[in-house]
């Protein structure tokens, strides 16, 4: 062998042995199993159910909206104090208070008239700047 092929076996024999002995090539008897992600019998998973949980359907009509976030109304008045009183949230009447998730064709749905005549009603409503607690006129009502 020529000394050039020489240091290159010895290079390459020195090279392996270091990454043989770096990845814990040998040594011990324990048999370590590597993860096989495509593999499912590989991949640790949590115990699947014995049965399945029972189905829950939610009627969208049966979900209440959540109260108005605010100070509660202060009625130390006596309740006699000359201003009409508020309406109840989401309850159709003269007045409308707004509850959240509603929106002017919702609003119109609920109340049994046109988004058009909501907007009529209410001149200057921007129906992306409503808010729970705003309160809005409902036209025939």
């Amino acid at each position: 062998m020529t000394p050039r092929l020489t240091f290159f076996a010895v290079v390459v024999v020195t090279f392996a042995s270091l990454a043989l002995a770096a990845c814990g090539g040998g040594g011990d008897d324990e048999q370590v199993r590597p993860g096989n992600l495509t593999n499912p019998r590989d991949v640790p998973t949590v115990t699947p159910w014995v049965s399945a949980p029972p189905v829950a359907i939610i009627d969208p009509n049966a979900i209440q909206p959540l109260p108005p976030i605010g100070p509660a109304p202060d009625d130390s008045d006596g309740g006699d104090g000359g201003a009409s009183p508020s309406p109840a949230a989401g309850t159709c009447g003269a007045k409308y208070t707004v509850v959240s998730g509603d929106t002017p064709s919702g609003i119109a749905t609920k109340c049994g008239v046109t988004t058009q005549q909501i907007l009529d009603a209410n001149p200057g409503l921007d129906p992306r700047a409503m808010h729970p607690g705003d309160i809005i006129n409902i036209p025939g009502q």
